[in-house]
């Protein structure tokens, strides 16, 4: 469990339920969600990544594909066709995205997922989140928590370059759980991302003439005081932030104002909070689904539980 005090405001908490609750020591690390509203998630520490269909009394979780190393970020460029980083985290020349196209997966036991090898990301040692640039030019980013390096990934030629890097989106303790620059999301004419080793959650100005260009200006502070792993945004410009250690999720209004919304420090169902996005067309704030991994990073009372899929009624 956490030791240092957080920041987390007032509580507020929503009602929250478990849509597919995974073995204990899975490390659910990130999710997409589909245009059908089933969601995707990576497993990190067992390579995987599930699809899950929230309909109906038993949610069940389906295989989709085991990848060679560790799998972390997850985003959708093109539809239902989603990008994903794999590596070993720390080991240079190790990363790569891989292409997942689901147009014609099943869902069933036969697997009907295309999975292929976009790109090496050679001077990569730890990515991370990922975030959608543009649709139209099929372009995202993902971080490096220890580089402190926004990568841009241009999925149609293929190729990498360096977005934007910071000193600031790296790493300020000798904590070796603790990443750096760990989400990462674009809302309005900003990209946030978090550093979890420094406790804030920080933006940098789109580029003013392109957006999809490398930014010209400075990281500015957007909150401190709070471990932050994943977050969204909704269609309001809340953010809606998972804490990992603290188990729980934090609403940020555009005003500055936080308040726990889920969780807390002996809530075993929404232990280790990882990554959060709302259900499809409810950006609105309707249902914000939420992985865990079960408190892998600080058990509560010393225990590990299940790696979870959680649904949280905003």
């Amino acid at each position: 469990m956490a030791t240092q005090s957080q920041n987390e405001g007032e509580t507020e908490l929503r009602p929250v339920s478990t849509v597919h609750a995974f073995p204990t020591d899975y490390f659910v690390e990130n999710l997409a969600v589909r245009p059908n509203g089933d969601i995707l998630v990576t497993v990190l520490n067992r390579n995987e990544l599930y699809n899950v269909s929230p309909a109906g009394g038993d949610p069940k979780a389906t295989l989709v594909h085991t990848f060679a190393t560790a799998v972390s970020g997850i985003v959708e460029v093109g539809t239902d066709i989603f990008y994903v980083s794999s590596g070993a985290f720390g080991s240079l020349g190790t990363f790569v995205i891989w292409k997942v196209d689901l147009t014609s997966f099943t869902g069933g036991t036969s697997n009907s997922a295309s999975v292929t090898k976009l790109i090496d990301i050679p001077d990569a040692i730890f990515l991370n989140g990922s975030a959608l640039l543009s649709a139209e030019k099929s372009l995202f980013l993902t971080v490096d928590s220890l580089l402190g390096t926004i990568f841009r990934i241009d999925v149609a030629a293929p190729s990498v370059t360096t977005w934007y890097q910071s000193q600031r989106l790296t790493k300020c303790t000798d904590n070796p759980s603790m990443p750096g620059a760990n989400g990462i999301k674009l809302f309005g004419s900003h990209a946030y991302i978090s550093n979890s080793d420094a406790r804030e959650l920080l933006r940098v100005a789109l580029h003013p003439t392109d957006p999809n260009a490398p930014p010209t200006g400075d990281l500015k502070t957007v909150m401190t005081d709070c471990i932050v792993d994943d977050f969204a945004f909704d269609a309001h410009g809340a953010a809606y932030l998972t804490t990992h250690l603290y188990n729980s999720v934090v609403k940020l209004t555009p005003e500055g104002q936080r308040s726990r919304i889920a969780g807390g420090p002996e809530d075993r169902e929404v232990a280790g909070t990882t990554a959060c996005a709302f259900a499809r067309g409810d950006g609105d704030g309707g249902v914000l689904y939420v992985t865990t991994n079960g408190g892998m990073s600080g058990p509560i009372g010393g225990e590990v539980g299940a790696g979870r899929l959680l649904r949280v009624e905003i």
